[in-house]
């Protein structure tokens, strides 16, 4: 059952406990009262944890905290008037008041983003009502209550309004010892499930991704006439996973092949294991453990075959003498090598023009890719072996063959540049100019 935290404000609170009374899926709710927007701030990150999904009373909160939080993995939304509800309160008041005039009311939940509720397509300029803000990014204000409160005040102190129309459940307080008495309007029902049942949709899908499968491919590097060699390697690295899967409590499927492991976990392991995609833990355990390199790949699909492949394909990327992660996305999106500062993402999704090129250069079509990748990183077209080295994770010499393959192909032209010490040869670095073939 989905556990939903609920941050309201006391004077909310009575309207709010009615989703307990809704018929929605059934769902765990959770509810916390903040004093003031410096308070929920304190008491945020706290009251999160081990929650499914997180609403709001209304948007203040909702905006305050979006400002103040960033990269919140917990699906997040706030209850909210719609059309219907403002008009169905505005109705009801109009009809117990037959004096009232929309020109000497005051409505401070009207704004460009919400179209101002409808209110200007059928009030002219002199009879519309007065607005506290025309942009919704003003209730990210930490002082939005005190403004808000002062404005009423003071249309009331000019004698311009009436009525007083609000969102806020403690305008209330706010308003009472100056004897103004708020209308207040908040979400029906109906608003209130659309909500809810957004929001747990919102859930459904991060659970599927949470539960997709992952494979990681680890492959040998082994000198295949030497068949003691190759069981002792294959023993080592059977036991590491399983060390490694031990020590964090994590439950593998592991399938043996003669050259190569494979290992099926959810994407919900894999992100504690790749640190969302930045290192990779397990490629640190092996390196400490085995006495001989593996090349971890990391393939994530819509299906266990389509993760295979992509696992496979990104164990073939490691080309150094070390053991190194990388990643290939369901997007086709090459990610490595984990761990390394500079490591870069390849996009390896077919490209015509790619594959125009590779024919020109007679260079296969993820070489190109990951060239333009480091040129990205760098945002520089002027590389030198040691960047493809670095950020390929490949051998200086192999950097140079790469480069002066693109020379003699006229995809690159050499120019030096003056080392920054006294002494030493200058750097040779190729000028690459993809575009001009």
């Amino acid at each position: 059952m989905p556990r939903i935290r609920i941050f309201t404000t006391k004077n909310s609170l009575k309207w709010v406990k009615n989703v307990e009374l809704l018929s929605i899926e059934p769902c765990n709710f959770e509810f916390t009262i903040y004093d003031s927007l410096a308070h929920l701030k304190e008491i945020f990150l706290e009251k999160i944890q081990q929650v499914d999904g997180i609403l709001f009373s209304g948007q203040i909160p909702y905006f305050y905290i979006q400002q103040h939080f960033t990269d919140i993995p917990i699906p997040m939304l706030h209850f909210d008037v719609t059309q219907e509800d403002f008009y169905r309160t505005l109705s009801e008041y109009i009809y117990k008041h037959k004096d009232f005039q929309m020109k000497r009311c005051l409505v401070d939940f009207l704004y460009e983003e919400n179209n101002y509720l409808g209110i200007h397509e059928w009030t002219t300029k002199d009879d519309a009502p007065y607005i506290f803000t025309t942009s919704i990014q003003a209730y990210a204000d930490a002082d939005v209550y005190e403004k808000m409160r002062d404005f009423h005040v003071e249309m009331w102190r000019q004698n311009k309004v009436d009525v007083s129309i609000t969102r806020l459940g403690n305008l209330h307080e706010l308003l009472e010892p100056y004897g103004i008495k708020p209308l207040s309007v908040v979400p029906s029902e109906r608003s209130m499930i659309m909500i809810i049942e957004t929001l747990l949709k919102e859930i459904q899908l991060i659970q599927l991704i949470e539960n997709q499968v992952v494979i990681a491919h680890l492959e040998m590097a082994i000198n295949r006439e030497n068949v003691g060699d190759l069981e002792y390697r294959q023993m080592s690295l059977h036991k590491a996973i399983l060390d490694f899967s031990k020590n964090n409590q994590m439950s593998f499927i592991i399938h043996r092949n003669v050259f190569y492991y494979e290992i099926i976990t959810n994407y919900s392991d894999f992100k504690l294991i790749t640190n969302e995609m930045q290192s990779c833990q397990l490629a640190s355990f092996l390196t400490q453990e085995l006495q001989f390199p593996i090349h971890i790949g990391w393939g994530i699909g819509n299906s266990i075959q389509e993760a295979q492949l992509n696992a496979d394909k990104a164990s073939q990327i490691g080309a150094a003498s070390e053991t190194q992660s990388y990643i290939l996305s369901k997007e086709e999106t090459l990610i490595g090598p984990l761990g390394d500062k500079d490591w870069i993402k390849v996009d390896t999704q077919y490209d015509l023009e790619i594959e125009k090129l590779s024919v020109k250069l007679n260079t296969s079509p993820l070489q190109i890719q990951k060239i333009i990748a480091v040129m990205d990183k760098l945002q520089s077209n002027m590389v030198a072996s040691e960047d493809l080295s670095i950020h390929l994770g490949i051998t200086p010499r192999a950097a140079n063959r790469i480069l002066k393959k693109l020379e003699e192909n006229g995809a690159a032209t050499v120019t030096t540049q003056l080392q920054k010490k006294l002494r030493g040869r200058p750097k040779k670095v190729y000028e690459i100019h993809f575009d001009d073939l």
